[in-house]
């Protein structure tokens, strides 16, 4: 059997392989099976999800880009990066819990212009967990942090930061 593709739609043939066998076993002598007559069917792959599209950062936070797809441990955005201080500002003495509970901690992602990432303390997920926004049109953050399971959120005053879905659903997750 010889197995043909075409696009993302794969078809074998028994009668085509048999032919094709034939012809270069080069016995002309025998007879050729038919070839099926019908077409194969030809689907279209499904479109992929739509995805946001990646805003490019610019500005003092610009140096955050090459930190997307990065877990926190190794890019050292807590610590490191022009988000540690206004979030150790934000946070006050609750950074070390914040720290703490994204011990599992999810890479920094893109939505828009939102950067965020989330985590939890190791073997205590939804009740020690928390996620980081970032609007880097508007230099906001928001910070959700749950200790002993109770939500407590810190917001840049005056912010409003639109939350991706992965956000939405830790929250919905956690509530309920």
């Amino acid at each position: 059997m010889i197995k043909f593709t075409l696009g993302r739609v794969t078809r074998i043939s028994a009668a085509v392989g048999a032919t094709a066998l034939l012809a270069a076993c080069g016995d002309q002598s025998a007879e050729k099976p038919a070839v099926p007559a019908e077409p194969a069917a030809v689907t279209q792959p499904a479109e992929p999800a739509a995805t946001a599209t990646a805003t490019p950062i610019t500005g003092p936070w610009a140096a955050l880009q090459p930190t997307i797809g990065q877990y926190p441990s190794q890019s050292g955005i807590l610590e490191n990066s022009p988000l540690a201080d206004p979030l150790k500002t934000l946070l006050g003495d609750k950074f070390a819990a914040f720290k703490a509970n994204l011990q599992v901690e999810s890479p920094l992602q893109q939505d828009g212009d939102v950067l965020y990432l989330s985590g939890n303390k190791q073997h205590e997920g939804g009740r020690e967990a928390a996620y980081l926004l970032a609007d880097t049109k508007t230099r906001a953050l928001e910070v959700g942090l749950w200790q002993a399971g109770k939500l407590e959120v810190f917001k840049t005053p005056g912010s409003d930061i639109r939350k991706p879905a992965d956000i939405q659903t830790m929250i919905s997750n956690a509530a309920g």
